[in-house]
């Protein structure tokens, strides 16, 4: 992928998240609405620069802090890395041309998985 059109997709995804946290703050709530948008998204990112691709760019997105310091993440050196838009593009570039792996869609949790968690965090465990 380009640079410009990786670039342009980060600056789309971060202006809808605004959007959204825009009209959350007034208690308009988009979440159940825009949550299967957010999940093709993720599982397209993910199918083309591999898991680790893609939590790089949910890092840089959403995690790092974006007035802090090009060291907020590093390779085995010591080198700062993901930083800015090219610098996150050429990690990811990277993790897709070492990706291997297959896809493989989140294993549903049974009904049992799910009594098992309400009931541990019912009982604050």
């Amino acid at each position: 992928m380009k640079l410009e059109v990786f670039a342009e997709i980060l600056n789309k995804l971060k202006k809808q998240s605004d959007k959204e946290h825009a009209l959350y703050v007034l208690d308009v709530d988009l979440i159940n609405f825009s949550d299967d948008y957010t999940s093709v998204i993720n599982i397209l990112l993910e199918v083309y620069y591999g898991k680790e691709g893609a939590d790089w760019i949910a890092w840089y997105l959403w995690e790092r802090d974006p007035v802090g310091d090009q060291y907020q993440a590093t390779d085995k050196d010591g080198n700062p890395i993901c930083y800015d838009d090219k610098s996150l593009w050429e990690e990811v570039e990277q993790c897709r041309l070492e990706n291997n792996d297959e896809y493989e869609l989140p294993k549903k949790m049974s009904n049992e998985e799910r009594l098992q968690i309400l009931t541990m965090i019912r009982n604050g465990l």
